[in-house]
């Protein structure tokens, strides 16, 4: 089993939407990145989309970015593009990093992948639910992939929102 590394400093931009130089930029700019963040990307052919993202310092995640390491972040996009629901979400609660991924895609169409800052699970929950609420999709039609650090109760608490809550690796 691979490791993928979790950074927060992600952005997807359309395919074509700019050449090397010009995405590094968005991302840069995006974040506020100075010259010392090395801006890397990656293709994201299922949703049309170039991921552009850079390491965190002193992450103190146990994984040193390298090369030929990716991030979580395009691991989950391509997790979310095999689910075979058609309301499909991702969560990801890291409870140490105070961070919450959300992705999600209706049919093939990805609709967000963003991290949020997260203190607990009900901000969590809360972001998941404005996210569902802007995009017009049910909650209680939509079934939340979950992964992270969560007991019995916030696990009951989630379910509560949507259709049924699936544990991920």
């Amino acid at each position: 089993m691979a490791d993928y590394p979790t950074t927060s400093l992600f952005t997807l931009v359309p395919e074509g939407f700019a050449d090397d130089g010009s995405a590094e930029k968005v991302l840069r700019d995006l974040f506020g990145l100075d010259s010392s963040y090395s801006v890397k990307s990656a293709q994201v052919p299922q949703y049309g989309a170039t991921l552009l993202y850079a390491w965190e310092k002193d992450s103190g995640n146990g994984i040193s970015p390298a090369e030929n390491i990716q991030p979580l972040i395009l691991k989950q996009l391509k997790d979310l593009s095999a689910l075979k629901e058609h309301n499909k979400l991702i969560m990801d609660f890291d409870f140490e990093r105070k961070r919450a991924t959300l992705l999600l895609a209706e049919g093939e169409r990805l609709i967000t992948a963003n991290s949020y800052h997260t203190v607990d699970i009900p901000s969590a929950i809360y972001y998941m639910l404005e996210i569902l609420h802007k995009s017009q999709i049910n909650p209680q039609q939509t079934t939340l992939h979950f992964s992270g650090k969560a007991d019995d109760a916030q696990l009951k608490t989630l379910k509560s929102y949507v259709k049924d809550v699936r544990l991920r690796m």
